[in-house]
């Protein structure tokens, strides 16, 4: 099925000679294309089939108190809809009315066209025009291939990526392959030019062609690609002047599926602005958590332009310095390079010889147990940056932990301990307040795994600098 298109998978199955054939193989089709289409929807068959008013297939999506659902209605041609009048009886459930054969009937079209206005937010379209939709944007046609020179244009635009994935839950009016074409002309993006240009375009057309929530973040994504290719960051601040009911949407995370698609795109392109404003705004719709569930789609792509300017907001729980085993020979040659990228689904700072290991999810991170202690005459110096409130000393007869909410009473105890008590004291860890306010995440600096690990979220900056700064106290690391 992957190679056929939805038309010709559902001519087929419509040529069942059984009836009970017949529907299993046009919703077995219809369920896998939908799922195609939006990998992010769970799709319930109903039992029926061509129902007046029981839907066919149930579409759901989201999580908890936001979790959403769209009802599908299967009719065999608009012609079908249009004599029941299914757009106006159904149209209080802006459901989706899937009509499985095309129509080129000119009159069809109007009459249900005229229909749609008068009916709110139900979505009519046919088989030919979904499968239009599924191959929009995923690459450009020979036709249009020879009218882009450039690589990322080449790849097709990340808007009708967009488009694709959101078109079933989100889509509302007559949606028609001729409609379809005419989204594909609108981000065709020739060149950087007519690229913005048409840009500016899509987001005046998505109001007419999506409801609600669909059409917010398609406008919002289109913004996001304009800004960063125009560098007009004052777009930020028109974001911000939304409507009540959309401020949690703009304000929002991207989702998974959105980051999937304009992430790679948007850091591949040297052309795209590297003003931190700009990436510190995009940065701000997304945490570690989600970069680390698309970290198959950031593989081999320098992250640094997102990451520096939202190290010191996002949010993880443990860091490990270890070796970069395979060097680029210029990292090699030049160590106080500093770079970010994604390295075994975590996000990693490279440094020449040596790297740092960030995750949201301690679990992912393997160390092993066989480096030396360090001595407190050695870190000493390099703990003074930090809010230090625990240190243990391991001696050859006792181990001696010293705790304290002051670094300054901290000091002054290991000092008298280590003067006073005869032994020979290492330190195996250290505890480090993230700040000096009260009640902030504590941090406790392992010397025998190199790692640095929160019980709460500490920002990415505040973990790779005790990764570098304490736990790398013998290595020259490259400055800030």
């Amino acid at each position: 099925m992957i190679n056929e298109t939805m038309r010709s998978a559902i001519h087929e199955a419509l040529g069942a000679h059984n009836g009970d054939d017949l529907i299993r193989g046009v919703k077995s089709v219809l369920m896998y294309e939908i799922s195609a289409l939006d990998p992010a929807v769970k799709i319930e068959n109903t039992g029926y089939f061509n129902h007046t008013f029981v839907p066919d297939l149930v579409m759901t999506w989201g999580e908890g108190s936001r979790k959403q659902e769209r009802d599908v209605f299967l009719r065999f041609s608009l012609r079908a809809a249009n004599v029941g009048r299914d757009v106006q009886a159904l149209a209080q459930g802006s459901p989706v009315l899937l009509a499985l054969k095309g129509s080129d009937v000119a009159e069809e079209i109007a009459t249900v066209r005229q229909e749609i206005e008068e009916a709110g937010e139900v979505l009519v379209t046919d088989v030919p025009a979904l499968d239009e939709i599924r191959s929009t944007g995923a690459e450009p046609t020979p036709g249009e291939m020879d009218d882009v020179s450039d690589l990322h244009h080449r790849r097709g635009s990340p808007l009708l990526n967009l488009v694709r994935t959101s078109v079933m839950r989100g889509g509302r009016g007559l949606l028609t392959t001729e409609t379809a074409h005419e989204l594909r002309g609108r981000v065709r993006g020739r060149t950087r030019e007519t690229e913005i240009s048409e840009l500016q375009e899509f987001s005046g057309a998505v109001r007419s062609l999506f409801r609600g929530e669909a059409a917010t973040r398609l406008e919002r994504a289109a913004q996001i690609m304009q800004m960063g290719l125009t560098g007009d960051v004052s777009l930020i601040e028109q974001a911000q002047m939304v409507d009540p009911s959309e401020d949690e949407l703009i304000r929002g995370r991207l989702s998974e599926s959105e980051l999937r698609v304009m992430l790679p795109y948007l850091l591949r392109r040297d052309d795209v602005t590297s003003n931190p404003r700009y990436w510190r705004h995009l940065g701000s719709m997304v945490t570690l958590e989600l970069l680390e569930s698309i970290s198959s789609d950031l593989q081999g792509i320098d992250l640094t332009r997102l990451v520096e300017p939202n190290k010191d907001s996002w949010l993880a729980l443990r860091a490990a310095l270890s070796y970069n085993v395979e060097p680029d020979r210029d990292e090699a040659a030049d160590n106080s390079a500093r770079r970010w990228e994604i390295r075994a689904r975590m996000l990693n700072l490279i440094m020449g010889q040596y790297r740092v290991m960030v995750t949201a999810d301690r679990r992912r991170i393997r160390t092993r147990e066989d480096n030396p202690p360090a001595r407190w005459a050695d870190i000493e110096e390099c703990l003074q940056g930090f809010h230090l409130t625990g240190v243990t000393l391991d001696g050859l007869v006792r181990r001696v932990q010293v705790t304290g909410e002051r670094q300054a009473d901290v000091y002054r105890d290991v000092q008298s301990i280590t003067s006073n008590i005869q032994d020979d004291f290492h330190v195996p860890r250290v505890e480090i307040a993230a700040s000096d306010h009260e009640g902030a995440p504590r941090v406790s600096a392992d010397f025998s795994t190199w790692a640095a690990t929160s019980d709460n979220g500490v920002s990415v900056d505040k973990l790779t600098e005790i990764a570098t700064k304490v736990l790398g106290y013998r290595f020259e690391m490259p400055a800030d």
